[in-house]
């Protein structure tokens, strides 16, 4: 077995935009170091009052129960780290959905231009970087060449003679112009 072959059933991790992913993962993992920080703090303290408050009551009949008090400060953590962590999770949501939808857009737009044969190069001012937006423009470079080559052969075509030794020959010239249309497609 070779060693390629070993591997091809584990998940791959496939990041759509690795930049802007990789951002929002940095982020969410500061806040959860964080957020684990302030929490550990706040139950060292608040525990440590629980526990003094106790400790020197400890024999008197009117006193507070220890472990309620105790599981209400780590309730009151918990709820506050859920909070945190919703409203994150929110943002990031927010974020990378304005972001997927710009770059849609802006495919959507280049699309309806192919649509109407428009195949000229468009300026990338306000269109977002992403490799998506990229392959399109490669691909619509590589129609306009395809289509350039097709136009020079039909254009030999028309002005080719009557003679049937040019005819061939020019047949052959557009059929070679239409090839290197398609290769400059594959590249």
């Amino acid at each position: 077995m070779s060693p390629k072959a070993g591997h091809s059933h584990r998940r791959r991790r496939v990041y759509v935009d690795g930049q802007l992913q990789g951002r929002l993962v940095a982020a969410l993992v500061l806040l959860e170091a964080g957020l684990l920080v302030l929490a550990c703090l706040y139950l060292y303290h608040a525990f440590g009052e629980i526990i003094d408050e106790s400790l020197y009551v400890i024999h008197a009949v009117d006193r507070r129960p220890l472990l309620p008090r105790l599981a209400a400060a780590l309730g009151w953590t918990v709820l506050v780290c859920a909070l945190v962590n919703t409203a994150a999770l929110v943002i990031a949501d927010v974020i990378w959905s304005s972001h997927v939808r710009k770059v849609l857009a802006a495919l959507r737009a280049r699309l309806a231009s192919v649509r109407a044969l428009d195949l000229r190069p468009q300026p990338a001012e306000r269109k977002p970087a992403h490799r998506l937006l990229t392959l399109t423009e490669r691909w619509i470079a590589s129609e306009r060449q395809r289509l350039v080559a097709a136009r020079e052969a039909a254009t030999g075509l028309i002005s080719a003679p009557e003679s049937g030794a040019d005819t061939r020959e020019s047949l052959e010239s557009a059929l070679r112009a239409l090839r290197r249309g398609r290769r400059a497609d594959r590249n």
